[in-house]
């Protein structure tokens, strides 16, 4: 029609909405004129540009490169010739390591833990590092900003102080790992000769506190004669403390450095958090004897969920330190366009270099946390009443852990925790889950992970189910 002229523009759409947000990302709304002809542009059709997640990392990728038209007009504006001056390519795909059925049960295994969570589950593959599934609630609808937010709906949810839906918990928000990192203080004491594959069956008496001076750190086990196993199932601090001060603070600080902790993991996704843990000449000035105590359980210190995923998955893998893969590789969406597929190759970013023993003897002691009772996991992962396993089929090794954080108008606040790893014989999945304002890692966080972990399992199942099925398939085909 005369005056009238098609144009194709860009348009985002998520399917699944705020099932992924935080590392899918979101874009905005971008008219200004980019790349190298950007001195020949006259008027840019409109666009999107990437803010954060995978969107703002692979921005350029994803947007592809702007075409260039000429168009010669008349006194009177009447359009009298046109030509191509650069054709536009489009962008290419990205491909994420986010298995999307994975991702689905972890969000709702997340949800049940209450109607306003604020935590994050992470779950790696031990064997590479993938990033199978990462949820951070409370979430939101990437397709907002897409359409365009209102001013109430920013400053009410969006801005809002409490909830922070913007913020991925997962990767960006950093916590005191509590009890968790006795898995760390453990390697340090094994590193440093405080405990040995024979020693660990040696009893120590912990009165119920440990005395630093005059200073008095409770203990939520029980008094009474603990050897490692009893003392990590149980979750107790006078036996941490005191081993833990004894492997000294250079080689507290050395092992959890091996773990890359205080360091960002890398992720393409202008969101994430170093964590605060200190080289060994900072510790040095920083810490006295009660600082390190502290440090000892878990205070003083902070992880992302994501890096005590890492760390799981090191000593769930035999000590590999894995860094976390979020994108398998990009692709060109059409034949003749954007070059070849391009492949990110799993990365190794060290090892622990620790003695093998050491790390099976923490492996069964994990164990020992969610199938013994007196476990501080074993309630999450045993049906009430009967005291029959939940997971039939699924051995799962875990750690709970409960920090404790000050709060900006005073007070104090819990930060619950679970890592965990399974199958426990043949580990392929790492499991952390973390929720601010918990109750315990036991009581909260623990139920989240076994729930992932019978999602997991009925969906094997599942798989073994419909291949059986094939398979008979077949054979009564073939005898036919």
């Amino acid at each position: 029609m005369p005056g009238v002229d098609l144009e194709i523009l860009p348009r985002r759409e998520y399917p699944t909405g705020p099932l992924a947000a935080h590392a899918v990302g979101y874009v905005i709304r971008d008219d200004s004129a980019r790349g190298d002809l950007d001195e020949e542009f006259n008027y840019s059709l409109p666009a999107f540009v990437g803010v954060v997640g995978v969107e703002a990392g692979f921005d350029e990728a994803l947007r592809g490169k702007a075409g260039l038209k000429l168009v010669a007009v008349n006194s009177l504006c009447y359009r009298e010739a046109e030509m191509i001056r650069k054709t536009a390519e489009p962008g290419r795909e990205v491909v994420l390591s986010l298995d999307l059925e994975l991702q689905q049960i972890a969000r709702r295994a997340l949800l049940q833990a209450g109607r306003y969570v604020r935590g994050a589950a992470v779950v790696l593959d031990v064997r590479n590092g993938d990033i199978l599934a990462m949820v951070s609630l409370p979430s939101f609808d990437p397709n907002e900003f897409v359409r365009g937010i209102s001013t109430e709906r920013w400053t009410n949810w969006f801005n809002n102080p409490v909830f922070r839906p913007m913020l991925n918990r997962a990767a960006q928000g950093a916590y005191p790992p509590g009890s968790v990192f006795k898995i760390v203080t453990a390697l340090a004491c094994f590193e440093a000769g405080v405990l040995t594959p024979q020693s660990v069956t040696n009893l120590f008496y912990n009165p119920g506190y440990y005395q630093l001076g005059r200073r008095r750190i409770g203990d939520t086990a029980p008094p009474g004669e603990y050897d490692f196993r009893r003392a990590f199932k149980r979750s107790s601090n006078t036996y941490f403390i005191a081993h833990g001060l004894r492997a000294g603070m250079k080689t507290l600080v050395t092992m959890g450095k091996r773990f890359f902790f205080g360091e960002r993991c890398g992720l393409p996704t202008r969101q994430e958090s170093p964590g605060f843990f200190p080289t060994p000449k900072q510790a040095r000035y920083r810490w006295s004897p009660g600082n390190l105590a502290n440090v000892c359980i878990g205070q003083e210190i902070t992880l992302t969920p994501l890096q005590a995923a890492v760390m799981t998955a090191a000593v769930a893998n035999g000590g590999m330190v894995w860094r976390p893969r979020l994108v398998l590789g990009t692709a060109p969406t059409e034949a003749g366009f954007g070059g070849s597929p391009k492949k990110f190759p799993p990365r190794l970013r060290g090892r622990l270099g620790v003695d093998p023993r050491a790390l099976a003897i923490i492996r069964e002691a994990m164990l020992a946390d969610t199938e013994e009772r007196g476990g501080t996991g074993y309630k999450a992962f045993h049906a009430p009443g009967s005291g029959l396993p939940y997971l039939r089929g699924f051995r799962v090794g875990g750690k709970t852990g409960t920090a404790e954080v000050e709060r900006p108008g005073g007070g104090r606040s819990k930060v619950a925790w679970f890592v965990s790893f399974g199958p426990y014989e043949d580990p392929r999945y790492a499991v952390a889950v973390m929720v601010e304002g918990g109750a315990s890692g036991g009581s909260t966080c623990a139920p989240v992970a076994r729930r992932i972990y019978q999602g997991i399992e009925a969906r094997v199942s599942r798989r073994r189910a419909n291949r059986l099925s094939a398979l008979e398939s077949g054979m009564r085909g073939r005898s036919g």
